[in-house]
């Protein structure tokens, strides 16, 4: 295969599109935009309305593009790339506003589909620069603001929307009644009325309320108030995390909250630039997860990285002597069948773990692959019926044994893990008992030293080898890489799946080491 070859299987990330200014200082506008999309994994698109000389301290000037050039602009990209979402910020004026909701229109029509459209609606920048005229405005509620899929004002822009007095926003049940006015009046889907300006009575909080007007529903995202000057650009990077996520299909509920937590953390692990309000860290989980997009060579990145990361335990695991005696033919039997009963124990729980993954889950196609593995749970523990049967043992007995405490261990970690993590970790957590089986039956199948001839665990071996078994473990890994491409992983996340990860390895390499144990 030629680097030709492999450069044209590459998938192409989602296009995401931003019209807004560009900052010179690169906190803010265009320049922040392309900086999320990119952290994001998705393919940044721009039209610039405007071009501004600013630093961290002030907007020295700032010059608009002619509206004639951004209507040009929003042609030229529309016209040949699949625009998945996109996201306004700096509209500088009436005209340019006007040709932007003119150029949207059109595009949309040539498409024949719906495309989300985040409106930032940016009135005053961090220094206290106005960038909005009350013409603009008005223009911004009556034509952009009706195309809007998501639209996200801060406390003082959502006054102004709404021609409400300057600070009447003040509390969380007016910003409540801000996002519903919204909806209402500008036939917006969602609006997020930003809090980071309200003053709580927890003051180490901020809230954003969400109202989907669709679901009639109100929903308030609560995050840590970072203590730092960082913040010019918080509302760009925001709108730009909320169209990324909506470009790689999230459900708006997720986009949103994704878009908020990374714009904390983006604070939390920002650095000063300049002498003002710095930017946040664009590429801090660019910098902090090295995990790349699948490749070629390196399709499953994700699970690659826990693996690479267990320091060394899943070597341990996947060449475990239990599992070396088995294909050696050497295993005592009354280890096997002691094995046999406990593993026909720990399916059922990890059915039920199964069950919670699809229960916690919003895709019908993960839905599906998770019900396909309950029912490979069933068809396994009837392989250990048949092969109890062959050493005298009933399933009634199988029934009737009592868990070890590394079966009862490892279950209640898993399970543990489903109650207080997403289905992410859940998942996490399930998957070395499917990879590990997996890997291990194909190093004892494709071992030309393994016995299959009179060895009566080579049944056993073969099944977990097998095409139906390495099926299963295809589609387990697909569901995990499709989560974490949807994902932001933090450091702290990250951390905490590669923890988990490795305690359930342990656990597996513990729950063989106690049925060599019985002799």
């Amino acid at each position: 295969m030629t680097t030709k070859d492999s450069i044209q299987e590459q998938q192409a990330p989602p296009a995401v599109l931003t019209i807004a200014g560009s900052d010179s200082s690169g906190g803010a506008g265009i320049q922040a935009d392309l900086k999320t999309f990119m952290a994001h994994g998705t393919y940044g698109l721009s039209v610039i309305t405007a071009i501004t000389a600013q630093n961290t301290q002030a907007v020295h000037s700032a010059s608009r593009v002619s509206p004639n050039m951004v209507a040009q602009q929003m042609s030229a990209v529309m016209s040949d790339i699949d625009v998945r979402a996109a996201k306004t910020g700096m509209l500088a004026d009436a005209e340019v506003i006007e040709a932007v909701a003119t150029s949207w229109q059109s595009a949309l029509e040539i498409r024949g589909t719906a495309i989300p459209l985040v409106v930032d609606p940016v009135m005053v920048s961090t220094s206290g620069t106005q960038l909005l005229d009350a013409d603009a405005l008005t223009t911004l509620r009556e034509k952009l603001l009706p195309l809007a899929t998501i639209v996200t004002p801060n406390l003082r822009e959502a006054e102004a929307l709404l021609n409400m007095a300057p600070y009447a926003i003040d509390s969380v049940n007016a910003m409540r009644q801000a996002a519903l006015q919204i909806s209402t009046q500008f036939n917006v889907e969602v609006t997020i009325v930003k809090g980071g300006h309200l003053q709580l009575a927890d003051p180490g909080i901020v809230v954003d309320v969400v109202y989907e007007r669709a679901l009639d529903n109100f929903t308030q995202v609560s995050s840590a108030r970072i203590d730092s000057v960082n913040t010019h650009g918080t509302g760009c990077t925001l709108s730009a995390a909320i169209a990324a996520n909506l470009a790689k299909g999230l459900v708006i509920a997720d986009a949103v909250r994704n878009g908020i937590r990374y714009v904390n953390e983006a604070i939390q692990t920002s650095y000063k630039v300049g002498c003002g309000a710095g930017p946040v860290n664009h590429a801090y989980a660019l910098c902090t997860m090295p995990i790349v997009r699948p490749t070629l060579y390196n399709p499953h990145p994700f699970t690659q990285y826990l693996k690479d990361n267990s320091k060394g335990l899943w070597q341990q695991y996947t060449q475990h002597s239990f599992v070396g005696q088995a294909a050696a033919g050497t295993l005592s039997t009354s280890v096997f069948v002691h094995y046999l009963k406990q593993d026909y124990a720990y399916l059922k729980h990890y059915a039920r773990a199964t069950a919670l993954a699809a229960f916690k889950s919003d895709s019908l196609g993960e839905v599906s692959v998770l019900v396909d593995a309950m029912q490979a749970c069933v068809r396994e523990s009837k392989l250990h019926v048949e092969m109890c049967a062959k050493w005298g043992v009933s399933r009634a007995e199988m029934e009737q044994e009592q868990e070890s405490w590394s079966s009862v261990a490892y279950t209640r970690y898993i399970i543990d893990r489903g109650m207080a993590g997403d289905v992410l970790e859940l998942l996490v957590a399930m998957y070395p008992c499917l990879l590990g089986y997996g890997e291990a039956a194909r190093i004892a199948a494709d071992d030309s030293k393994t016995l299959r001839q009179g060895n009566p665990f080579w049944p056993w071996i073969s099944a977990y080898a097998g095409d139906d078994f390495q099926a299963a473990v295809a589609q387990g890994r697909q569901v995990i890489e499709d989560l974490v491409s949807r994902d932001i992983l933090g450091p702290q996340r990250l951390k905490r799946l590669v923890t988990t990860f490795c305690e359930t390895t342990t656990l597996e390499i513990k729950f063989w080491d106690s049925a060599l144990e019985i002799n």
